[in-house]
C-alpha cells in the first residue's frame, strides 16, 4: 500500500487525506465506512499532543525541518509506524503541515516524494494550492534574479454549474479534467498551472516582455482549451483575467485580486 499522507491547515484542522490514508485508517479503526466519516473521526480524535507537534512544526522557520514521532496502530500486532511532519511554507509564512506515515524501516529521504504527491490535485493531476505556493516562490526568486516580469492569470470554466445541473457532477468533473489538459497543452514548460478550487485555475506566466505578450499567451491558452475540449466531446470555454507584476500589483494577493476582477468582467460580457 502507498504511504498515506495527511495535510493540516494553520488551525490544525485536517484538510486532506489521500485514499490510501482512508483505507489505512479503516483497517486500523474497525469499520469506518467513508472518507467523510474518516475525516470527522480524525478531527474528533485530535489530541493536545498532536496539536503541540503541529504548532511546533509550523513555528519553525527552517524549511527543511522535519519532526518525527513513533506511533502504534490499533491492529492486533500493534505495528509501529514512524510519523513525520513537514512544514508548508511560502514567503516566510506557514500554510499548514504535511504528515507522512512510514514503516519505521523506511528512509526519511522518501519525504520529498510524498510531499510532491501531497501538492497535486487528485482530479486534474495539476498542482493544488499547497503546490502552487511552493512553485510560485521559485518563480518569484527567478524573476528577481533576472529582473523579468511575470503574470498571474485566473481562469474560470464557463457554465460549469449548468453542466453539473443538466448532465451531472461526473460529467462536470470530466470537463474540469479536460480544461486542465487543454491549459497544459497551451502552456510553456516554465509556466505554472494549479487548480485554485472548484472550477477555477491559477496560472503564472513567466518571462513576460509586455502586456501585448501576455494577451497573446492568454488567447493561445483559451484556444487550446476549446480545441481540446471539442476533441473530447466536452465543448466548453473559459473566462480569464490577467495581472502583471510591477504593473497591476506588488504582492501575490494584489495580483490575484486584480486578475479575479478582470475575469469576472470578461465573464459578464459573455
Amino acid at each position: 500500500m502507498p504511504t498515506p499522507i495527511a495535510v493540516f491547515d494553520v488551525d490544525c484542522k485536517l484538510l486532506h487525506v489521500n485514499l490510501a490514508f482512508s483505507k489505512w485508517f479503516n483497517l486500523n479503526s474497525f469499520g469506518l465506512e467513508s472518507l467523510e466519516q474518516t475525516l470527522t473521526i480524525i478531527n474528533e480524535l485530535m489530541s493536545a499532543e498532536l496539536k503541540v507537534i503541529l504548532l511546533d512544526v509550523m513555528t519553525n522557520k527552517d524549511t527543511s525541518y522535519v519532526r518525527e514521532i513513533v506511533i502504534r496502530t490499533k491492529i492486533s500486532d500493534h505495528k509501529t509506524c514512524k510519523t513525520s511532519f513537514a512544514n508548508i511554507r511560502y514567503n516566510n509564512k506557514s500554510y499548514g503541515v504535511i504528515m507522512f506515515f512510514e514503516d519505521k524501516n523506511q528512509n526519511i529521504e522518501n519525504i520529498a516524494r510524498y510531499k510532491q504527491q501531497a501538492q497535486l490535485d487528485q482530479l486534474t493531476n495539476t498542482l493544488n494550492r499547497f503546490g502552487f505556493y511552493e512553485a510560485f516562490n521559485r518563480v518569484t526568486h527567478q524573476s528577481i534574479n533576472h529582473n523579468s516580469l511575470y503574470a498571474v492569470m485566473i481562469v474560470d470554466i464557463d457554465m460549469l454549474k449548468l453542466f453539473n445541473d443538466l448532465k451531472g457532477h461526473q460529467y462536470g468533473d470530466i470537463v474540469i479534467k479536460n480544461t486542465a489538459k487543454g491549459l497544459l497543452n497551451g502552456l510553456r514548460t516554465e509556466d505554472i498551472l494549479a487548480r485554485w478550487g472548484g472550477d477555477e485555475f491559477i496560472i503564472v506566466l513567466t518571462h513576460i516582455f509586455s502586456e501585448n505578450h501576455v494577451q497573446k499567451l492568454s488567447k493561445r491558452l483559451a484556444r487550446s482549451v476549446e480545441e481540446y475540449c471539442i476533441s473530447q466531446n466536452t465543448p466548453t470555454s473559459i473566462s480569464y483575467g490577467l495581472a502583471i507584476s510591477k504593473i497591476h500589483g506588488e504582492t501575490l494577493d494584489d495580483l490575484i485580486g486584480f486578475a479575479d476582477k478582470m475575469m469576472y468582467k470578461q465573464k459578464q460580457l459573455k
